[in-house]
């Protein structure tokens, strides 16, 4: 049975196996999969709530769909375009957190991490080619939530 908060030992094997598949898919590939602890970050999520990955899923959109117009008015390329992608997808996950924290107070424990990975996802979406990153940001997280779950289900995984 897979437990209902994971361990921080779950969550750091978690964290490497996406590490480890970001790696050797950029390796093989030359593109980031939405950058290098997204794919661990989204496994983890998979596993824990479906419905918190659903949500990082839409704040991802809505944050590439904010980039993509404010480039239209900003200059932004290098490190301002990486800043600029990464705090709106802060804002983005900060303000719905705060709106669905109102009606779900149990939705967000503890998420700071994943106020980052909308931002990381969307910044690679607008630097690489979308259907690409979208497939290798999926197939990296979708090896990592099986490895990580077929562990998880097999009892192989440190516990605390």
């Amino acid at each position: 049975m897979i437990p209902s908060v994971l361990t921080p030992e779950i969550a750091a094997v978690g964290i490497a196996l996406g590490l480890l598949f970001s790696l050797v898919c950029y390796l093989t590939t030359n593109l980031s999969p939405g950058g290098m602890i997204t794919p661990g970050w989204l496994a983890l999520t998979l596993v824990e709530d479906l419905q918190r990955a659903a949500i990082v899923l839409g704040v991802t959109v809505l944050t590439y769909i904010s980039t993509i117009i404010m480039q239209k008015f900003v200059i932004l390329y290098g490190k301002r375009l990486f800043a600029a992608v990464v705090l709106t997808g802060v804002i983005l996950q900060a303000t719905v957190m705060i709106v669905m924290s109102l009606e779900f107070p149990l939705l967000y424990s503890n998420q700071t991490l994943g106020f980052i990975v909308p931002g990381l996802i969307a910044y690679q979406l607008v630097r690489q080619p979308k259907g690409p990153t979208l497939l290798a940001t999926g197939s990296v997280t979708l090896m990592a939530y099986v490895v990580l779950t077929a562990g998880i289900l097999l009892g192989v995984m440190p516990t605390a």
